[in-house]
Order: structure tokens, then sequence, then C-alpha cells
């Protein structure tokens, strides 16, 4: 999962990303409205973790804004020191999927943000599974057989990136993308490095040697003869 995070405090901010990156999400930041809507409006992410008294843009603004727009939607979880039932129904009506109050309880927005993913149409559930492959989404855990794979959060991310693709192609550019923070800016290589991790973990639990497949001048996908 990647999450864009818009918050112009820059403790705030700081906390957010320290936290979510430790549950195991990829994440972006923006100071400033027009920011956060230049990066939504080039990078698929899941989730946006959206303050409403923003510069240039503020929240509700940009929220009308993606929600008009975009093609791909994602959820919007506004966090906000707004607390009053007008500005809870007003982002609530403008489009977001759920709304927060500032201060919060980390443990309390952890469950927001999972109960958000799992209702949504993306994804449908916590969980995926191509054959006996099982990945948590979120940085949760995956397994093959019951055996479990000892993952990096990045690898996770990659395969989840792969599952959700269930057998179609993903580029090296979408996994990069899906899997990595703008700030670190991995090359292609790294995609491959990561492939090449992943294989020696599954390698250990006995999976099929072509669970990943390497589509040549493309990227890589999961292999439809193991899906079941």
């Amino acid at each position: 999962m990647k999450i864009l995070v818009v918050e112009d405090d820059s403790l705030i901010q700081l906390s957010l990303l320290e936290m979510l990156k430790a549950w195991g999400y990829a994440c972006d930041h923006a100071e400033d409205g027009e920011l956060a809507w230049d990066l939504a409006s080039q990078y698929p992410y899941d989730l946006i973790l959206l303050d409403l008294n923003l510069p240039r843009l503020d929240g509700l603004a940009l929220c009308q804004r993606l929600r008009s727009r975009l093609e791909q939607q994602p959820l919007i979880l506004m966090l906000t020191a707004r607390d009053s039932s007008f500005d809870k129904v007003l982002g609530l009506e403008d489009g977001a999927d759920d709304y927060m109050v500032k201060p919060f309880d980390p443990d309390v927005l952890r469950a927001r943000l999972r109960a958000l993913l799992r209702r949504a149409n993306r994804p449908l559930q916590l969980s995926s599974h191509w054959g006996s492959l099982d990945l948590e989404r979120g940085g949760q855990g995956a397994d093959y057989a019951g055996q479990p794979l000892q993952l990096t959060p990045t690898e996770h991310r990659i395969l989840e990136t792969l599952l959700q693709a269930a057998g179609s192609t993903c580029s090296k550019e979408k996994i990069l993308n899906a899997a990595w923070t703008l700030a670190e800016s991995p090359g292609e290589e790294s995609v491959k490095t990561h492939i090449k991790n992943i294989r020696a973990k599954l390698a250990q639990v006995r999976a099929p040697a072509d669970l990943i497949e390497t589509v040549y001048g493309i990227g890589f996908r999961l292999n439809p003869d193991h899906a079941t």
C-alpha cells in the first residue's frame, strides 16, 4: 500500500511518516494542496491522509478536485483539528471516506486505515492469495503453504503489487511507484534485485521456481499456472 500524507505541520508530518513506515506502508508527502494535487495526478496512491488547513489549496478544495478529476480514485481520510459537526459533515459530503480529529490515538488511526482498506473496492479484503501463496496487505505478513516468508517491507509491497495485478504484467515503473517513495528514487536494477531476493525466499519454502515470471522487456507477473 502507498499513502500520500498531506500535512503542513512538519512535526505532525514527520510523526505520521514514521508511524506509517513502521506499519509497512510506503509514503510520499506534500506540505500544501497544490503539491499534493501534482503528486496525486501523476502517481497512483491507495490512500491520501489529508489535513484541511493547507496553504495554496485547502483540503476541502483539494478533495473536491481529486474526486472530480482523477480517473483512479484514492481513498481519502481527513485528519484535521477541525472538530465541529459541520466540518465533519462537509468533509464527508465533499468526498472523504473517513474523518478523524487531531490529536489522535495512533492505534485508532491504524485501525481506521485498515478498516478503510478492507471495505473499499480496492482491496476487497486484507489478504490476497495466489495458489498456496498468502499475503496480508499493509505489511502484516506472508506465507507459502503455511510456511512464513520473512519479507522486508519493500519486498512485501512488491509482492502485494504483483498479487493485485492478478497475473497481469507489472512494469518495472509500476513496481517502483508502488513499492518505493519518491524520496528514495531507486532505479530499475533495484526492482530486479528485490525480485531476485523474493524468489530466493520463495525457494526456501519450496515454492515453484517460476511462481514469479519475468516478462522480458516489460516487467514481472505471477504465473497463472500457479493461481490455484
